[in-house]
């Protein structure tokens, strides 16, 4: 799954001013102010820095500068660099809402939390019209998870500000988190219109498209991500899942291989990939399934994928390897012990597909009557009649009119010398499903043994009539000469 993108950008807030230095401050403060400004203009900023930390020699108590200094430290990402300067300038001036902005991103970005909370609301009471300061309070709620409170801000910085792309993609995002999603992607598409060169914004809309299974629209937004940061494998993962869902298999796989390739170890990327190449190339959905392995272990729905393909290989030796271990890494899912009893049965190894088909039964299979009929053949050809007759009770407990359960029970009595009690087994056994060959032939050998042939033969003719290949009731049939 391709991930969201919620968009901390730095909203730090500066003035260009030129201070008025108090009287006998050294007049070429001013000129460092002057060109440290025009150099930040000029995106020179260890340079402007510089000028500013001499203009504060000159003038050591003047909450611009100092504001200044916070700033241009922060957009160097120099966090805890720029904490003691933008306290500096709060403390000279406790009214200065833009320093109280830029203090709150140095402590937001020093993991100083609940002090950034503090001065973002300081921010705010001070000037209530910032749509920066409602916008970074917005992010720490977002960072702290607290999905309302971030919304109540980026809505309040969208009404001050409604032509912000970060506002309006961060309050997208907020309202998708929390499941809002016919409301975000209108403010996904608002950011995507007011700077249509954001890559970032165009992954959110489509991401949230493919949540509104919008598969169309996600494939044109997840187009133009991709164009815009071919680089970027969470979107050739996002637009991949549009088109397996537009069942554009060939070019998903061209992006989940894209995304594979920029990150090896993604498992999203490798499992797409397997379970796309499962259908036509078994090699090529063992080798992804490997790697998406190696990226998560304990992968239930990688590790059954990987089995179900060496299953459809008849490869029962590395299907049973594998099956034991999802077993082992779900030893609660009823579905890893009937894979495992299925490749043992298939295997021949009726005795290891019993345990494992029992302890799926244990833990509540949704298979149950399917299982029940194995396991009551199973103790039948073993001679465990009992535990063949329990188990096929079970099965009529749920499922009265379950013709095999019945034909089973039959089978039993007619083991046990009890004829007439077969008889009435099987008979319910066809009632319940007049087309169950196996019950019409097991029904001609119980007559036959009670001495009623013609009705044997009857009964072995209607179920070569079913299935004219069936060979124990030709065999029952030639016998009297019947063919």
């Amino acid at each position: 799954m391709a991930k969201r993108i919620c968009l901390f950008s730095l909203a730090a807030s500066i003035l260009l001013i030129v201070p008025v230095l108090a009287f006998g401050q050294q007049e070429d403060a001013v000129e460092h102010f002057n060109k440290g400004a025009k150099l930040y203009k000029e995106g020179k900023l260890p340079e402007s820095l510089a000028e500013f930390l001499a203009a504060k020699a000159g003038s050591p108590n003047d909450p611009l500068i100092y504001n200044w200094i916070g700033f241009l430290y922060l957009v160097q990402e120099k966090y805890a660099e720029a904490v003691q300067p933008l306290e500096q300038a709060v403390k000279l001036n406790p009214k200065y809402a833009e320093a109280y902005t830029n203090l709150g991103n140095a402590y937001q970005n020093t993991r100083r939390m609940d002090d950034a909370v503090s001065v973002f609301k300081k921010a705010i009471d001070l000037d209530p019209k910032s749509a920066n300061a409602h916008y970074n309070l917005g992010n720490i709620h977002s960072k702290m998870n607290k999905h309302p409170e971030a919304i109540l801000e980026f809505r309040k910085a969208a009404d001050l500000n409604p032509n912000d792309p970060y506002v309006q993609s961060n309050l997208g995002y907020e309202l998708q988190v929390t499941g809002k999603n016919s409301v975000a992607i209108t403010h996904y598409e608002r950011a995507t219109k007011l700077m249509p060169a954001n890559a970032a914004f165009w992954l959110n809309l489509g991401l949230v498209q493919n949540d509104l299974k919008q598969y169309a629209g996600a494939k044109e937004s997840l187009t133009k991500a991709v164009t815009l940061d071919p680089k970027n494998s969470d979107a050739h993962i996002a637009l991949g899942e549009a088109l397996v869902n537009l069942k554009e298999g060939p070019a998903a796989i061209a992006h989940f291989e894209k995304a594979l390739a920029q990150n090896p170890k993604d498992f999203s990327s490798a499992f797409y990939l397997a379970t796309l190449y499962s259908k036509s190339s078994h090699p090529k959905a063992i080798s992804y399934y490997q790697k998406a392995l190696a990226a998560r272990p304990n992968s239930a729905d990688a590790i059954s994928g990987l089995g179900l393909v060496y299953f459809e290989d008849k490869n029962y030796d590395e299907a049973i390897t594998v099956f034991k271990q999802l077993s082992e890494a779900s030893p609660a899912d009823p579905a890893a012990w009937q894979n495992l009893g299925a490749a043992y049965s298939m295997k021949g190894d009726n005795e290891g597909a019993a345990r494992a088909f029992e302890l799926a039964l244990t833990n509540n299979s949704d298979k149950k009557i399917e299982l029940r009929r194995w396991l009551g053949n199973y103790y039948i050809v073993k001679g465990e009649l009992d535990k063949a007759e329990t188990i096929y009770n079970k099965i009529v407990e749920d499922a009265p009119t379950n013709s095999e359960a019945l034909d089973g029970l039959g089978r039993i009595a007619d083991r046990r010398g009890k004829s007439d009690d077969a008889v009435k087994l099987y008979n319910r056994a066809i009632t319940a499903d007049p087309k169950n060959k196996f019950a019409y032939n097991n029904l001609g050998v119980a007559l036959e043994k009670k001495g009623m042939v013609d009705q044997a033969t009857a009964n072995y003719k209607k179920a070569l009539a079913i299935d004219p290949n069936f060979a124990d009731a030709r065999k029952n049939l030639e016998r009297f000469g019947n063919k």
